[in-house]
């Protein structure tokens, strides 16, 4: 089995192979960071798998018709990611308009800053998790209200084989209104955003 991941924003792909091959040892993984097009790379993946940022990509592509595959675990995802453009979201676009400066000038701190706020746990943050460039631009997506066709696509509800998950304890989206907004994801009680509490209740 081959499987497709877009990481979350600010999440080395180093970072993210040992939680793959936890998740499922035996398939052949392709790791991508969350930057636009990322999706249109999974195309030929038995199934995918995005994480926040990711996981909004992979809605994204599918709204926009990317044939993506028939099978797809979405983890903490969202339409919109700021409070003020909807439902989805705890966090202001103030403070993605502020990260977005800060990782201009101290991204090491800026890392930690967005983790710590995030409760995901703390990994190396000394060096660029990918290219700068893209860390800007995913934060230019996360500041900005989700299009019409995405909103229709997710309110239709998931297609078949297509799975969607939020904790209860997340604290950049509001569980409830996530699943207000993706019609079929469901919630998952004491879990946050941290990609691999998931697993460790048996998501496959």
């Amino acid at each position: 089995m081959k499987i497709g991941w877009i990481s979350g924003w600010g999440i080395s792909l180093e970072e993210m192979r040992p939680l793959a091959l936890s998740h499922a040892p035996d398939a052949e993984h392709l790791i991508y960071p969350p930057v636009m097009g990322a999706a249109e790379n999974l195309v030929n993946c038995d199934k995918v798998i995005g994480w926040s940022l990711g996981a909004h990509l992979i809605l994204e592509a599918a709204s926009r018709g990317v044939k993506l595959p028939t099978r797809a675990l979405l983890i903490a995802p969202f339409t919109s990611f700021c409070s003020e453009h909807g439902k989805c979201g705890k966090v202001s676009e103030t403070q993605v308009r502020w990260l977005s400066r800060m990782i201009k000038t101290d991204l090491p701190n800026a890392l930690i800053d967005f983790r710590t706020r995030a409760e995901i746990k703390l990994s190396h943050v000394s060096e660029t998790p990918y290219e700068l460039e893209n860390l800007v631009k995913g934060l230019e997506i996360l500041s900005q209200p989700a299009g019409i066709s995405l909103i229709s696509f997710c309110r239709q509800g998931l297609p078949s084989g297509w799975e969607a998950y939020v904790g209860s304890d997340d604290l950049l989206l509001s569980p409830e209104g996530v699943c207000q907004s993706i019609t079929g994801c469901q919630i998952i009680d004491g879990i946050g955003h941290n990609l691999g509490d998931f697993f460790t209740d048996n998501i496959h």
